[in-house]
């Protein structure tokens, strides 16, 4: 079966599992698998750029926001922000608190802190890696899926064994798992030094 999308994906998993039974809960599967993902894959395709005018200490990350690359002031000349723990962070402002053009950031939850505090608008930008694409509707697919649906066929079927009380398998989608998983992370590896630049998207946040 060619898996193409989210309703292929369910049906795969159904036929790996041998089951017709478990269509309410195979979505779960699937969410509990991105999620994992998301926790631990970092690849070219996911780092994307967003823009937004900062004018205070505290700024929100985009909405799929899940790590960050770094983030600069589109000044003229650039200037990249250096990371700080915000503990480091709370030291310099301990010592200046007076506003300025940010050099320093620190992230905070789902937000971050930079210092100083903007003495005006400044247009910053960052590159962040963002979540795996959500699906909801049968005929929905996403990137990760289109490149490597297997990862998402094992991921799902590793949270299904304990759901259907199969301990024998646990192993052994857990290691098809990581197989895939590491094939990935290892041909990303590669890709840096082949020469190429994927495009990444710029969007607005904020």
């Amino acid at each position: 079966m060619a898996i193409t999308n989210y309703g292929t994906l369910k049906a795969a998993i159904a036929d790996f599992l041998n089951r017709d039974d478990l269509t309410a809960v195979i979505p779960t599967f699937i969410d509990f698998a991105q999620d994992k993902i998301n926790r631990d894959l970092r690849t070219r395709q996911m780092v994307a750029r967003a823009t937004a005018n900062i004018d205070s200490q505290y700024n929100a990350f985009p909405a799929n926001f899940l790590q960050v690359r770094d983030i600069r002031l589109n000044t003229n000349p650039v200037q990249a922000l250096e990371y700080v723990s915000s503990e480091q962070q709370n030291q310099e402002r301990s010592r200046n608190a007076t506003s300025g053009r940010p050099r320093l950031f620190s992230v905070i939850g789902e937000s971050f802190e930079v210092f100083p505090t903007p003495d005006t608008s400044y247009e910053c930008e960052i590159a962040y890696y963002e979540k795996i694409p959500d699906m909801t509707a049968d005929s929905d697919t996403n990137w990760l899926l289109t490149k490597s649906p297997e990862l998402f066929v094992y991921g799902s079927l590793v949270h299904s064994a304990p759901y259907l009380k199969d301990e024998d398998k646990i192993v052994i989608w857990q290691t098809l798992y990581r197989d895939v998983f590491n094939s990935l992370t290892l041909e990303d590896e590669k890709s840096r030094f082949s020469g190429t630049t994927p495009r990444m998207r710029t969007r607005s946040f904020g």
